[in-house]
């Protein structure tokens, strides 16, 4: 029965740590190869049902602007994403939960 208990510790440990989102120090410097600029990383946070895929909010002169990474920062999206069920612009509400603040 421990071991049980351990093994199940364990795999829980081992999948919240490969959902967490890079740092915010990671995707600011992966960006800042793009944009030279002075922004602020305001929130790295998972895209719901989409594995790997890490929704970043940065403040680029006080206006949000919303990019994509990969887990590593080694890829960065730009444009839009679209739901396919609700045909709603994620990335425009996601801009607008940040204009709101």
């Amino acid at each position: 029965m421990f071991k049980r208990f351990t093994f199940l510790c364990l795999a829980v440990l081992v999948l919240s740590a490969c959902s967490k989102p890079p740092a915010k120090e990671q995707v600011q410097a992966a960006v800042k190869k793009f944009i030279p600029m002075d922004f602020v990383v305001l929130q790295v946070s998972e895209v719901k049902g989409i594995d790997g895929l890490y929704e970043a909010a940065i403040s680029v002169g006080g206006h949000p602007v919303i990019f994509y990474v990969d887990k590593k920062c080694d890829y960065i999206f730009t444009g839009s994403m679209m739901s396919t069920e609700t045909k709603a612009n994620l990335t425009t509400e996601a801009q607008a939960k940040f204009l709101k603040k």
